[in-house]
Protein backbone atom coordinates (compact mmCIF):
# COMPACT_ATOMS: atom_id res chain seq x y z
CA UNK A 1 0.00 0.00 0.00
CA UNK A 2 1.33 3.43 -0.93
CA UNK A 3 1.80 6.22 1.60
CA UNK A 4 -0.54 9.18 1.26
CA UNK A 5 2.04 11.70 2.53
CA UNK A 6 5.57 10.27 2.02
CA UNK A 7 8.40 12.46 3.32
CA UNK A 8 10.68 14.27 0.89
CA UNK A 9 14.32 14.59 1.94
CA UNK A 10 15.52 18.08 2.82
CA UNK A 11 16.10 20.04 -0.39
CA UNK A 12 18.04 23.20 -1.13
CA UNK A 13 15.71 25.88 -2.47
CA UNK A 14 17.34 28.51 -4.70
CA UNK A 15 15.65 31.34 -6.53
CA UNK A 16 16.25 31.67 -10.26
CA UNK A 17 14.99 34.08 -12.93
CA UNK A 18 11.58 33.14 -14.32
CA UNK A 19 12.88 33.48 -17.89
CA UNK A 20 15.56 30.80 -17.35
CA UNK A 21 14.63 27.80 -19.56
CA UNK A 22 13.72 24.53 -17.82
CA UNK A 23 14.59 21.11 -19.22
CA UNK A 24 11.97 18.71 -20.57
CA UNK A 25 12.50 16.43 -17.56
CA UNK A 26 11.46 19.06 -14.98
CA UNK A 27 8.07 18.85 -13.27
CA UNK A 28 6.73 22.24 -12.17
CA UNK A 29 5.43 21.10 -8.79
CA UNK A 30 3.13 23.33 -6.72
CA UNK A 31 4.13 23.83 -3.08
CA UNK A 32 1.48 24.42 -0.40
CA UNK A 33 1.69 25.28 3.31
CA UNK A 34 -0.81 22.53 4.25
CA UNK A 35 -2.76 19.80 2.48
CA UNK A 36 -5.64 22.27 2.04
CA UNK A 37 -4.82 23.44 -1.47
CA UNK A 38 -5.78 26.80 -2.92
CA UNK A 39 -5.26 29.61 -0.41
CA UNK A 40 -2.15 27.89 1.03
CA UNK A 41 -0.18 28.01 -2.26
CA UNK A 42 3.41 29.25 -1.74
CA UNK A 43 5.47 28.75 -4.92
CA UNK A 44 6.25 26.35 -7.78
CA UNK A 45 9.29 24.08 -7.43
CA UNK A 46 11.04 22.70 -10.51
CA UNK A 47 11.74 19.03 -9.71
CA UNK A 48 13.91 16.93 -12.03
CA UNK A 49 12.41 13.54 -12.80
CA UNK A 50 13.16 10.40 -14.80
CA UNK A 51 9.49 10.38 -15.86
CA UNK A 52 7.69 12.93 -18.03
CA UNK A 53 5.90 15.75 -16.17
CA UNK A 54 2.54 14.44 -17.45
CA UNK A 55 2.84 11.43 -15.11
CA UNK A 56 3.04 13.70 -12.04
CA UNK A 57 0.34 16.06 -13.31
CA UNK A 58 -2.12 13.16 -13.80
CA UNK A 59 -1.27 11.89 -10.28
CA UNK A 60 -1.93 15.34 -8.77
CA UNK A 61 1.49 15.46 -7.10
CA UNK A 62 2.25 18.49 -4.89
CA UNK A 63 4.70 19.28 -2.09
CA UNK A 64 3.30 20.07 1.36
CA UNK A 65 5.23 22.03 3.97
CA UNK A 66 3.06 20.80 6.86
CA UNK A 67 0.47 18.02 7.17
CA UNK A 68 -2.35 18.88 9.59
CA UNK A 69 -3.42 15.75 11.46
Amino acid sequence: MKELYPKLPVVLVKASPADKPQGADVYQCPVYKTQFRGPTYVFTAGLKSKHPPSKWIMAGVALLMNVVA
